[in-house]
């Protein structure tokens, strides 16, 4: 009974760091001007290098631009004055479990896909107010007023 009860505070404990390696969803390669990273209702001032997770929402300011790459190789360059929304991220090639979905609430988006939209396109889903984007080639801009 006494090992059974370390084996379970043992597990227990890693539950959260396992968490925290899930939601992690890309890194922040570029930085001009201001961007904000909004994390459970957190504002937060972005800088070159930060780690994203998934719920993340960047928003830039006017004449601010935020280049975004993913750990399968997927870049997003968002614009001027854009609000980006990032859903779901998963890229496990050994379990097969792909899911990438984004929201681009408003501004010019600029998508290059990486393994994911080549091993299973039909798990990339870029949302906009008023379109679903499907993904069938590498490259495309998505602008949104």
């Amino acid at each position: 009974m006494k090992y059974y009860a370390f084996f379970l505070a043992v597990l227990m404990a890693l539950i959260p760091v396992n968490e925290s390696i899930a939601s992690e969803a890309g890194l922040l390669k570029t930085v001009s001007g201001h961007v904000t990273i909004i994390r459970d209702q957190m504002k937060i001032s972005a800088e070159k290098g930060m780690q994203l997770e998934a719920r993340d929402v960047l928003s830039t300011g006017q004449e601010s631009t935020a280049g975004i790459i993913f750990s399968d190789g997927t870049v997003f360059t968002l614009g001027p004055d854009a609000e980006f929304e990032m859903r779901k991220y998963a890229f496990e090639p050994g379990i097969q479990s792909y899911d990438f979905s984004v929201f681009l609430k408003k501004g010019t988006m600029v998508y290059n896909s990486g393994k994911i939209a080549k091993l299973a396109p039909e798990a990339v889903d870029i949302q906009t107010p008023k379109a679903t984007v499907g993904i069938r080639g590498t490259r495309l801009i998505i602008s949104v007023d």
